[in-house]
Order: C-alpha cells, then sequence, then structure tokens
C-alpha cells in the first residue's frame, strides 16, 4: 500500500515534466534560431557595407615576406612591390638566374632581399633552406606567398605519369611542406598570413587542362580546411589564410582563354595581378578573384541548374563561334 501511494505521488511531477520538457525544447531551439537569424542577418548587413566601403588596408612595412616562384611572372612582381613597401624579401626559385635577377632589382632599388635556389617539390629542400634563413638570422616569416606552379596545356591522355606526378608536387605538396616550416612560429607568435595562389581553374574545371585544375582544386579545399582547422582548434585569430583565384594573367604558362567581354575576362600583367594579391593580404581577404567581380558572378551562376550554367559558360567561352571556325579551318 506505502508503494501505491508513493508511484501516486510520483506520477503527477511526471507528467508535468513529459508536458513541460518538450515546451522548453521548443522555446529553447526558437530562441537559438532566433539569434541564429539575427547574427546571419547582421553578418550580410556587415558584408554589404563592407563592398561599398573596404577595411582600410593594413600596413606591412617591417614584415618578412617569403615568395615562391620568385624568379617570374606574379612572383617576381610580388617580391619587387613589397620589398618597395618597405618588407623583408625572401626569394625562392629553382631558377638561380632569374631568382638573382628579382633579386638585384630589390637591391637596386634599396629593399632588403634574401635569396636561395630551392625546389620546392622537393621537402628536403624546403627543410634545408628554412635551415640556413634560421642560421643566418634572417627573422622569422610573418607572411607566407606559395606562388610557385606549373602547367602544361595538352589533354589528360598525353601526359606523361612524371608530368601528373610534378604538377602535383609544386603546385600541392609544397605549399604542405611550406606550410608545415612556417605555421607553428605564426601559431606561437598569433601572427602571420598565409598566402596560396589558386585559379579559376580551382573553381570551373577547364578541358586541355586536367592535372592542373585537379591541383587548383586541391589547393582551395587545403587552404579552407586549414583555416577552419587554425579558427576552431588552435583559437589562433591573428593567423590569417587568402586563397587567390587569377582569371587569366599573361605570365607565358596559359594560353590566352580569348572569352567574350574582354573588358571583364581580359588577359591581366603580372604586375597588376601582383596589385590585386597584395591589395587582398592587406585587407586581410580569405578568398580573392582576380577581376574581383568573378567571384560575385560564380555564386550567381551555381545557384542555377547545371545545364544552365554550362549553357552560360558555353556562352562566355564563345564555343559555337570557335567550333565554326575549327570547321572552316579543318
Amino acid at each position: 500500500m506505502a508503494a501505491l501511494r508513493s508511484v501516486a505521488r510520483i506520477q503527477p511531477r511526471y507528467l508535468v515534466s513529459k508536458i513541460l520538457n518538450p515546451l522548453f525544447d521548443v522555446s529553447r531551439l526558437s530562441y537559438e534560431l532566433f539569434v541564429l537569424s539575427t547574427r546571419i542577418s547582421l553578418e550580410i548587413i556587415i558584408a554589404t557595407y563592407r563592398l561599398l566601403i573596404p577595411v582600410s588596408m593594413k600596413n606591412l612595412c617591417g614584415e618578412t615576406v617569403l615568395v615562391t616562384g620568385a624568379g617570374h611572372g606574379i612572383g617576381k612582381e610580388l617580391a619587387v612591390q613589397l620589398a618597395g613597401m618597405g618588407c623583408i624579401v625572401v626569394c625562392w626559385d629553382n631558377d638561380r638566374d632569374a631568382n638573382r635577377s628579382t633579386m638585384n632589382e630589390i637591391l637596386e632599388a634599396g629593399g632588403e632581399v634574401y635569396g636561395y635556389v630551392v625546389d620546392v617539390a622537393k621537402r628536403m629542400e624546403i627543410r634545408e633552406a628554412v635551415r640556413l634563413m634560421r642560421k643566418v638570422g634572417i627573422p622569422e616569416v610573418t607572411i607566407l606567398v606559395n606562388n610557385a606552379a606549373i602547367l602544361m596545356h595538352k589533354s589528360l591522355l598525353s601526359h606523361e605519369d612524371n608530368e601528373i606526378e610534378d604538377t602535383f608536387a609544386v603546385n600541392v605538396f609544397s605549399n604542405f611542406w611550406t606550410i608545415e616550416a612556417f605555421l607553428p612560429a605564426m601559431l606561437q607568435n598569433d601572427k602571420g598570413h598565409i598566402v596560396c595562389m589558386s585559379s579559376m581553374c580551382g573553381i570551373y574545371g577547364i578541358p586541355q587542362k586536367v592535372p592542373y585544375c585537379s591541383s587548383k582544386f586541391a589547393i582551395r579545399g587545403f587552404m579552407e580546411a586549414l583555416r577552419e582547422e587554425v579558427r576552431l582548434f588552435q583559437r589562433k585569430l591573428g593567423v590569417r589564410f587568402t586563397t587567390i583565384y587569377p582569371f587569366y594573367v599573361n605570365t607565358g604558362l596559359a594560353r590566352d582563354p580569348k572569352y567574350r567581354f574582354p573588358y571583364i575576362f581580359r588577359a591581366v600583367s603580372p604586375a597588376y595581378a601582383a596589385q590585386e594579391v597584395i591589395k587582398a593580404v592587406r585587407r586581410d581577404y580569405t578568398e580573392y578573384s582576380i577581376p574581383r567581380c568573378l567571384f560575385s558572378l560564380n555564386s550567381i551562376n551555381r545557384i542555377l541548374p547545371e545545364s544552365a550554367m554550362r549553357l552560360i559558360l558555353d556562352y562566355l567561352a564563345d564555343i559555337s563561334n570557335k567550333e565554326q571556325q575549327s570547321e572552316e579551318s579543318s
């Protein structure tokens, strides 16, 4: 009898909890969704405001910048322009003469520069160069620009195995080895900036560039994952990451794609591309396309069905006209 009375006393509380707990859960969920939607709206407003009024550019004077592939193209222009802004520049390239040419240009302008012949596809050469840099007392690298890349313009089945391996060794794996060397000090100091050169070929697949596109897609995923890892697990908000997506830079690596609307889809000079990269670094952008409008166009394009997206891309690339010209020439 006593046990029955005890059950009778507990039962009403149990029933109340069964009724109220779902109500509390719904209330908590509603509150969380309200806070989330408010924060999302606020971020959209801030992002819109920043499109109209960008953040002020940070001063890079005194930073130690390492540029891979500094002997040619964008890498050379980055090294020269950054040295002109008061940065200590370290030039890496596997071409001794080209690297020396970049260094001489900086020295003649009164800049501070160091140079090393490094094949970034080889992990041990990177480690040895880092050891030598620290041995001679070069200040710790605070901005790393992974610019070195190779591109071969031909169909996938025309590639030799070693060409595909070399593409990934330079365009992808070298980024792991350089970041492995310099990121620990950046995390320790909670200060640093890592820049990796992807490409619009890292957003859209392009024929005759299958290995290159694959490598640039890999860089995009690598940087996004690394940025999130540092943000969530290391909590080092002073270390910044920027991924650059040039459309077409006249460096001699690729053929001019000849798209419609050349005002937007035109070839740009390495000097202009370097200016845009430096702008992205100084404003701490996480992603930046050259020209800038291509990211917005890509966002709109990705909303559409794939078939519609392909129609737009074919139109911009003037595929029908090129096919007609090909038929006439044959």
